[in-house]
């Protein structure tokens, strides 16, 4: 059982998107909500609203909370192009540029697919300032994740 899989095909049958991000506690905890999902291309929208406890010192959020952001954002893009198949994923390796300070506010995850093989899904990801007029860039990622059959 996967629930963040579930969530996805839920809400695909639905459409009832915004949603919350409710399968996953980590999810929650960060203030996860569901904004876009696209099944036919493989695609996430995702926005979160991490609280200032996920702070390092320095007042901004610590590195592995904005790869986890990143990382949600491509785990469901997967999980969109995926389609419901019986095959589940792990990550087998991931990249992460930080590319200027985050501070606690709200923050909009997209991740996509770029192929999909057989045994391997090559994934991207960007993480944007919501309140930013022009969406400034705060993250990337890229992933290579492994499919198995369940």
């Amino acid at each position: 059982m996967n629930t963040d899989r579930d969530l996805v095909l839920e809400l695909s049958k639905s459409g009832r998107l915004p949603a919350p991000l409710a399968s996953n506690p980590l999810a929650q905890e960060l203030g996860g909500e569901i904004l876009e999902l696209s099944t036919e291309s493989g695609l996430a929208m995702l926005a979160f609203n991490p609280p200032a406890r996920f702070a390092q010192g320095g007042g901004v959020l610590q590195g592995g909370i904005i790869t986890a952001l990143l990382d949600f954002a491509m785990a469901f893009a997967a999980h969109a192009k995926l389609r419901g198949e019986d095959r589940s994923f792990a990550t087998a390796a991931m990249s992460v540029q930080f590319l200027r300070p985050a501070p606690p506010a709200r923050y909009i995850a997209h991740g996509r697919i770029v192929r999909a093989g057989r045994k391997l899904l090559f994934a991207e990801a960007r993480l944007v300032a919501a309140d930013s007029p022009d969406g400034h860039l705060i993250a990337t990622a890229s992933a290579v994740l492994a499919l198995s059959e369940r």
